[in-house]
């Protein structure tokens, strides 16, 4: 919830994509399906599947990725995210070992949130180190 509520802050931003919409539609559950789908009009943009998109995923499908994985991962590519969120363990472990092949950072959100407040605190310490001495100057 910390990464939604620092999207619609306008901190991040958030992508979506013909592919997670596919996905999103094979949910049984309405209510879950309908949450989902509220969640994403935070959304910046979408990106639309096209070849260049299918052409990359059947690259990383022929590295092991899983079919939907390679289409969520182009569908990132294309639209240059820094970085692609997944708690699929497998998915984590097949991106870290193919790292030089795919083009966008993808990360656990637990892990991702955590690395980025601790950033920000870092940076936060940082400046307030900073000021004494720049009020010197």
């Amino acid at each position: 919830m910390e990464i939604l509520h620092a999207v619609a802050q306008g901190e991040y931003k958030l992508i979506s994509s013909d592919v997670l919409f596919w996905e999103i539609d094979k949910i049984p559950d309405f209510h879950k399906k309908t949450e989902i789908r509220k969640i994403l009009t935070l959304a910046e943009r979408s990106i639309s599947l096209n070849s260049a998109i299918a052409e990359r995923a059947d690259f990383l499908t022929s590295l092991g990725f899983r079919a939907f994985d390679a289409l969520h991962i182009s569908s990132a590519e294309q639209a240059d995210a820094k970085c692609f969120l997944t708690t699929d363990d497998k998915l984590l472990k097949l991106a870290a070992k193919n790292e030089e092949n795919v083009k966008v950072s993808v990360k656990n959100p637990v892990q991702w949130i955590w690395n980025q407040m601790t950033w920000k605190q870092h940076s936060m310490k940082l400046t307030q180190r900073l000021k004494p001495s720049l009020r010197a100057s």
